[in-house]
């Protein structure tokens, strides 16, 4: 593999996309269950046509917008690399900014043209009242994270989360529409009439945007030895997140947890703690692991519609593992 490959691999954060595919397939299982639409038909033929369409169209959309999101992340922290991290591809000139920068840019107009595209197509065989809503609101955080997260703790922090946010509603945004779902998802939000949306979906992202919150804390002091003070919040924090599907058990676990679901629960605590065990002596190490662990978060929201979507989630993490061996996380 040449030089410039790695490079382009590496700044497009490959080793992360099936992060990225695992939260919007756990927010499209999520809105199927909580919406009572079909459910039963999708999780036992969890290879169906339908599915299957979804997953591709997902994984298309959504890998342009992060991979895009990247480049050009990477190339707005330019001159902020060249001091800091000077073997970056850009400092280091492997790649020219400009290159980056196209990149970038088209993968993102690519995903938000081509979706909004795909959906208006779908609509127009269905006569819903639909918004694109989701689709802009994604670029928008990406697009502000790029520009300002180096400009404050305060502002960085919030924009990251929002990114995963915003990510997982548009999984199940797009759910929604490309399976037909009577409802739209953006219009559920604020009217109760679909008290679903609001306690699962919201659930679900809001604790994969604090899982993101936490950890990138860490990562925005990679480049400086200044120590941890906040472990213990961190661990704490993140060890709980898995809780916070039962705040809707009623609706969302029914009055029991599976065994599939108390597996996707141990196996998510013990490797947040081995990753806590890279905190202080490998920062890099700690975020790398963290960032392969969504597809763990994911399971625990997840595995109880079944094996077969806790094993595809243990999957993902293992093919993010893989990726990170060919360019790095961070």
């Amino acid at each position: 593999m040449s030089e410039k490959i790695k490079a382009l691999l590496a700044t497009g954060r490959i080793s992360n996309l099936p992060t990225v595919w695992c939260n919007c397939l756990a927010a499209a299982l999520i809105l199927f269950h909580s919406s009572n639409i079909g459910f039963q038909e999708i999780i036992q033929q969890p290879w169906s046509q339908q599915l299957t369409n979804l997953s591709i169209y997902l994984v298309l959309i959504s890998s342009c917008f992060y991979v895009g999101g990247c480049f050009y992340g990477d190339f707005t922290d330019r001159k902020f690399d060249a001091k800091h991290k000077p073997e970056r591809p850009i400092p280091s000139g492997i790649i020219s900014a400009t290159s980056v920068i196209v990149i970038g840019l088209a993968l993102m107009l690519f995903a938000l043209i081509g979706g909004a595209i795909l959906q208006s197509v779908i609509l127009s065989k269905t006569n819903a009242n639909y918004t694109h809503g989701p689709l802009i609101f994604l670029l928008v955080a990406i697009t502000m994270y790029s520009q300002h997260h180096k400009k404050s703790l305060f502002i960085g922090l919030p924009l990251i989360g929002s990114c995963r946010f915003f990510l997982v509603l548009f999984g199940a945004f797009s759910a929604s529409i490309l399976l037909g779902l009577e409802k739209s998802i953006i219009s559920s939000v604020y009217v109760d009439k679909a008290p679903y949306f609001t306690s699962p979906i919201i659930l679900f992202a809001s604790a994969v945007c604090l899982y993101t919150i936490c950890f990138a804390s860490v990562a925005r002091t990679e480049s400086s030895d200044s120590p941890i003070t906040w472990r213990n919040v961190l661990r704490y924090t993140m060890l709980g997140l898995p809780f916070v599907a039962l705040i809707s058990k009623a609706e969302f676990y029914g009055n029991y947890l599976s065994i599939s679901a108390l597996v996707a629960f141990a196996v998510y605590a013990l490797w947040l703690l081995r990753a806590f065990q890279f905190l202080e002596k490998n920062k890099g190490a700690y975020v790398s692991r963290c960032l392969a662990g969504f597809c763990l978060l994911d399971a625990c929201f997840v595995a109880q519609f079944g094996w077969i979507w806790f094993g595809i989630c243990i999957g993902l993490f293992g093919f993010s593992l893989l990726l990170q061996k060919v360019a790095p996380a961070t």
